[in-house]
């Protein structure tokens, strides 16, 4: 009964994707409108999401009596490859 599923999947995903192909090669979807809204909204969202767990999981470490360093750490990190990803982004002329 699985196998029939997973075939079943299979062809429903092939049948969806045949659109988005014919598009890709009659050049229907142009690569900088995707890096345009990526860089501009993805990554600001994504750097400012990152501080918020961080602060929610490192909450949640310090009442169970854990370091928040590796929280804190983590925030900083995050911040600065979703920040400084969407300043390379825009720096290149891509957004």
């Amino acid at each position: 009964m699985k196998d029939y599923r997973y075939a079943l999947a299979t062809v429903a995903l092939a049948l969806a994707m045949q659109p988005a192909q014919a598009a890709m090669i009659a050049g229907g979807i142009d690569p900088g409108v995707g890096l345009t809204t990526f860089g501009s909204w993805m990554l600001t969202v994504v750097g400012v999401a990152i501080p918020v767990i961080c602060a929610w999981k490192g909450t949640h470490a310090v009442a169970e009596g854990r370091h928040l360093g590796p929280y804190v750490g983590s925030a900083v990190g995050g911040m600065i490859l979703a920040f400084g990803g969407s300043y390379i982004l825009n720096h290149y002329g891509a957004a």
